[in-house]
């Protein structure tokens, strides 16, 4: 008959959130779908209601709406809902907990893990190596193809994914008496927070003295380059293709759209937006929203923008 409304409604009670529901609490759902592409037995959730998209969803047979309580909009009794302030988090914890396919943790017999520093409940997979200077938390879970080397130390509940390499060498020379450039040595390595993200084919180079430092709770997208001594504040996103040059700092619960740029040793502070493709090329304080290229401050920074 597929999940009972009930046992949804338990779920959100048991984990303390906060709704209100609306309709047959006796229904059932078969499955989930995306507003583009509602579908009969299904939940979805809204980011902005309008009467338009409550009189489209009205053609559609026991659907569950996860949505916020519009008092100037009259929601159809033949539908169920969930209103909440924070539709998104709601809709999918409710996801995660009932359709989401759990994946399996252990040490791939592919991988080549010289480290015995390794946490509870760890996974790592096929083609991996780790190096045997390595630390690893409990919960971390490591995909395939991964490159961990030399002092990196990684905390618990962290997510590892396909392609990443950590802890190799920064770009560093300094020219000798002939004009050749010489490499120089690292001796830093990379110290992870815990529930850190880190998307696939990233590349976070160790520390030359200090160590790169990546906070709590960071989140980092496919295809980005954290070089040498970089420092990432704790909850700051940073998305596809972004390069934070060395010795570079950003603060606390940060923002940077795809693309960014920023120098090395800039220094940006807590609660900054940096807009898509920007170029940041010099200090910028906290709460402020940077565009451009070069980089300049457009506005502060409001509430709004940063739920990003």
């Amino acid at each position: 008959m597929g999940l009972a409304i009930q046992e949804i409604k338990n779920f959100l009670r048991e984990k303390e959130f906060q709704y209100e529901f609306s309709g047959n609490d006796n229904g059932f759902v078969k499955g989930f779908c995306s507003l583009n592409h509602p579908k009969d037995g299904s939940i979805l959730w809204i980011r902005a209601v309008t009467v338009e998209i409550i009189d489209r969803l009205k053609t559609y047979k026991d659907i569950v709406v996860v949505c916020t309580k519009n008092r100037e909009i009259f929601f159809d009794k033949d539908i169920n809902y969930i209103f909440c302030e924070d539709p998104k988090q709601i809709y999918f914890s409710i996801l995660t907990e009932f359709f989401y396919k759990k994946r399996e943790r252990r040490i791939d017999s592919r991988a080549i893990v010289a480290t015995d520093r390794i946490g509870k409940n760890c996974h790592i997979g096929a083609g991996s190596v780790i190096g045997d200077d390595v630390e690893i938390g409990d919960n971390v879970f490591i995909e395939n193809n991964v490159i961990i080397d030399n002092k990196v130390c990684i905390g618990e509940n962290t997510i590892i994914h396909s392609g990443v390499v950590i802890g190799k060498e920064g770009f560093g020379y300094f020219k000798n008496d002939d004009g050749i450039s010489i490499k120089v040595p690292h001796f830093g390595g990379v110290e992870i927070g815990h529930d850190v993200e880190i998307g696939a084919n990233t590349c976070i180079d160790r520390g030359t003295l200090d160590d790169t430092i990546i906070g709590d709770y960071v989140k980092i997208d496919n295809l980005c380059h954290i070089a040498h001594n970089v420092i990432i504040g704790k909850r700051t996103k940073i998305t596809a293709m972004s390069l934070l040059a060395g010795s570079s700092e950003l603060g606390d619960e940060c923002y940077l759209a795809p693309g960014v740029i920023v120098k090395n040793q800039v220094k940006i502070g807590a609660r900054c937006i940096i807009g898509m493709g920007a170029m940041v090329l010099k200090d910028v304080e906290d709460q402020k929203v940077i565009v451009g290229s070069p980089g300049k401050v457009l506005r502060e920074a409001t509430m709004e923008d940063l739920k990003l």
